[in-house]
């Protein structure tokens, strides 16, 4: 089997999977509050929430390791799917979401960029934007719940462009065989604390 067609294969569970993740579930959202207003609350929501800063560090990695065009696809089309389902989320307002599917953009997206298989341009950008949609709509509902709105939002989508930009390009300027074995390693424990999560998921849904 190729490397495309593993692509095909893996994007349809992606789209299903990050999809149903927008829907309510039963889970405390993360309410950051700094005192310095929402902007600034909205960029340490994002660097309080391993859960997501994972995702978007191995979208990053994937991306970096299959190289330019990829790194601009993530670049973009992150934040831009980010701030629309941030807004959304903001203007549908709280709502808890289950560490179940918190967990499919670490499993998926950490096992993409272990594995660092060829891939399509376009595999890229729709990742990116389904993380966006997902991470921003649950980002812009937690904004909605402290009052900090859409200020809130494009603060954490400020933060999310610096951190997708930063390790894109730290991995594109990794030509050392070693160094790119490494942040690949990187990606294997995202997956692997995405398997950890879903697990604490399960349970605590008392489906284990």
């Amino acid at each position: 089997m190729t490397a495309g067609a593993i692509c095909r294969i893996l994007l349809l569970p992606a789209i299903v999977a990050m999809g149903v993740a927008v829907a309510p579930a039963d889970a405390n959202a993360h309410l950051m509050t700094t005192g310095l207003g929402p902007f600034y609350d909205g960029a340490a929501h994002f660097l309080m929430s391993p859960e997501a800063i994972l995702p978007v560090a191995a979208l990053g990695i994937f991306a970096g390791l299959q190289g330019l065009s990829h790194a601009r696809a993530a670049v973009v089309m992150l934040p831009i799917g980010w701030i629309l389902f941030g807004f959304a989320g903001v203007l549908t307002g709280p709502l808890d979401i289950s560490p179940i599917y918190e967990s499919v953009p670490l499993i998926l997206l950490g096992g993409l960029a272990a594995a660092n298989l060829r891939s399509p341009t376009w595999l890229t950008a729709v990742l990116a934007i389904l993380l966006g949609m997902l991470e921003g709509y649950i980002f812009g509902s937690a904004a909605s719940a402290i009052r900090d709105g859409m200020v809130g939002v494009v603060g954490t989508v400020s933060v999310v462009f610096i951190t997708i930009a930063l390790v894109t390009a730290a991995v594109m300027n990794a030509t050392r065989g070693w160094s790119r074995i490494a942040v690949r390693v990187v990606g294997s424990w995202t997956a692997a604390t995405g398997i950890l999560l879903l697990g604490w998921g399960l349970r605590s849904n008392g489906s284990l």
